[in-house]
C-alpha cells in the first residue's frame, strides 16, 4: 500500500499557488504590454500586427522619438513625415528587441530603456546604440535624466528607484518605491509614479519621500510629467485618463475616454503635454484646454 506524505502535498499545493502568483505579478506589471484580447477566430497571422508605441521624447526642434514594442524599434517623426530611425531585432534577448522607455540626456542625446537585455542605451545620430551599464538593472520602465547627466531608471522588476550618475556605468540604488514613471522637474527634483498606496512621489538623492499622492486614486498609473508651474500630469491606462495634480490639492481627471484608449507615455515639449497610446497608436497633445490633438499615427 503507498502510503502519501500529508505535509510533502501540502508544500506541493503551496509551490503551485506561489509560481502563479508569481506569473500574475508579471502580468500585472508589464500590463502596458498587452494590446486588448479579441476573440476573433480569423485573427491575422503575428506579422500583420499594429504597431504598439509606449513612449516618445521630443527635442528642442520638434522632432519626436517614439519607441515601439511591436516595431520593435524607435520611430522618428520629423517634417511632418513619420520613418523608421532604429529598427530593433525580432529575436528576444537581443538589444533593442523590448524598447519599452526613451528620454533625452542633458546634451540632448537619445536615450532607451530596454528589457531584453536589461540595459539603458545611448543612442547616437545614426542609430547605433550603446549599452551603459553591462545589463545589471532589471525592467527599465521608465527613465529621466536630471540636468547634470544624471539618469533615473523606474525599475518594475527590481521595484526600486536606480540611478546611474553621469559620466559612469555604475548603477546605485536610491530608494525602495516600486516605481512605473519617473520624471525630472525644471528644478531637478525626481518625480515616482509608484505602484505602492502612496501613488506619487518627490524622491531625494539620499532616497526621502516627499508624498504627493497619499492614497490610491489611480487606477493604474504608468508616466508622470511636471510643467514649469510644478503642476503634474499623471497617464492612468485603465481609467483611460490623464489626471492633473498640483500639491495640495485632490487629483482632478482632466481628460477620459476617446481618443484615449491606454494612455502610457508622457513627455513635454514647450511646457505642452504629448501622450503617446499604444492601443490608440498614436501621440496626441494635450491643449490649454485639455483638449486632444492627435499629432500623428503610428504605423507603416
Amino acid at each position: 500500500m503507498t502510503v502519501y506524505s500529508t505535509n510533502g502535498w501540502f508544500r506541493s499545493v503551496l509551490f503551485l499557488v506561489s509560481a502563479c502568483l508569481s506569473i500574475s505579478n508579471s502580468r500585472h506589471a508589464l500590463a502596458q504590454d498587452a494590446p486588448p484580447a479579441t476573440a476573433n477566430t480569423n485573427a491575422k497571422p503575428v506579422a500583420a500586427l499594429s504597431m504598439y508605441p509606449l513612449d516618445s521624447v521630443v527635442d528642442k526642434q520638434g522632432t519626436v522619438f517614439t519607441v515601439d514594442r511591436n516595431l520593435p524599434g524607435i520611430w522618428k517623426w520629423q517634417a511632418d513625415k513619420l520613418s523608421i530611425f532604429v529598427q530593433g531585432p525580432k529575436k528576444f534577448r537581443e538589444p533593442l528587441n523590448a524598447i519599452r522607455s526613451v528620454a533625452l540626456d542633458h546634451e540632448g542625446k537619445l536615450l532607451v530603456g530596454d528589457s531584453a537585455t536589461r540595459d539603458v542605451y545611448r543612442i547616437s545620430e545614426d542609430g547605433k546604440a550603446t549599452a551603459i551599464t553591462g545589463g545589471v538593472i532589471g525592467i527599465p520602465m521608465d527613465i529621466a535624466v536630471k540636468s547634470d547627466g544624471t539618469i533615473y531608471v523606474a525599475d518594475v522588476e527590481l521595484r526600486k528607484l536606480m540611478r546611474i550618475p553621469a559620466g559612469s556605468t555604475k548603477v546605485e540604488h536610491v530608494a525602495d518605491v516600486n516605481p512605473r514613471g519617473v520624471f525630472v522637474d525644471s528644478e531637478n527634483k525626481v518625480w515616482v509614479v509608484s505602484q505602492d498606496a502612496q501613488q506619487l512621489l518627490i524622491v531625494a538623492d539620499d532616497g526621502t519621500k516627499e508624498v504627493v499622492v497619499d492614497k490610491r486614486v489611480f487606477d493604474f498609473p504608468h508616466q508622470v510629467v511636471v510643467n514649469s508651474k510644478g503642476e503634474a500630469f499623471v497617464s492612468d491606462g485603465y481609467k483611460k485618463a490623464i489626471w492633473k495634480v498640483v500639491r495640495g490639492q485632490a487629483p482632478t481627471i482632466i481628460i477620459e475616454g476617446p481618443p484615449l484608449d491606454n494612455p502610457v507615455g508622457l513627455a513635454l515639449f514647450d511646457d505642452q503635454v504629448i501622450i503617446t497610446d499604444p492601443r490608440a497608436s498614436r501621440v496626441m497633445k494635450l491643449t490649454p484646454e485639455n483638449k486632444l490633438e492627435v499629432w500623428f499615427e503610428v504605423k507603416r
